[in-house]
């Protein structure tokens, strides 16, 4: 499944999202939703609001469990139970 943030292009924590997920060399896809075509941004916005979490910006999902917003401590914690984390560590 792997790590998918959602996030805005100008957005401070969608860029320190980012840099969680590189500065431990975790693969990861991201889409900035302010760059995409309406029909993509539709998508997006009903993926997120399937979560119940609100539409908050990053939306990040790891392993298909979301994490709204900055959150570095929830990010670890669910990498710990993933195998993504798996001789990834520095």
């Amino acid at each position: 499944m792997g790590v998918v943030i959602y996030a805005l292009s100008i957005c401070p924590w969608c860029q320190r999202a980012k840099k969680f997920f590189r500065d431990r060399n975790i693969q990861f896809e991201y889409v900035e939703y302010d760059l995409v075509g309406e029909k993509e941004q539709e998508k997006i916005l009903e993926e997120m609001s399937r979560h119940g979490d609100g539409t908050a910006f990053p939306f990040v999902k790891i392993d298909g469990k979301v994490v709204i917003g900055y959150n570095p401590e929830k990010y670890s914690e669910l990498l710990e139970l993933s195998e993504l984390s798996k001789g990834k560590q520095k």
